[in-house]
């Protein structure tokens, strides 16, 4: 069975969520191999991809409060303003 070594390059504060991870595992390669793979085999992004990805926003100090412009009172009819807020969102 031949070998080929190939590297790559990690940024100590913007991959530090990958090299945590890297030092909890016993054999490297080997959970490199597998996250590869599984990342190979998905189709699509999944509930989990959603959240780990919002996660990682509110890590990084994003509220969606502080995001989104406030809209002025006069910018939406009464009965449309009355119709969103019934719906409990």
């Amino acid at each position: 069975m031949a070998r080929l070594t190939i590297t790559f390059v990690l940024d100590t504060v913007r991959d530090r969520d990958i090299l945590h991870w890297l030092e909890g595992q016993e054999n490297k390669s080997a959970a490199i191999r597998e996250a590869i793979r599984a990342h190979l085999g998905r189709s699509g992004i999944t509930l989990a991809d959603v959240y780990e990805a919002i996660q990682d926003l509110k890590r990084r100090g994003w509220a969606p409060e502080a995001q989104a412009p406030a809209a002025a009172a006069s910018d939406e009819p009464p009965d449309v303003a009355a119709a969103l807020d019934s719906l409990g969102l």
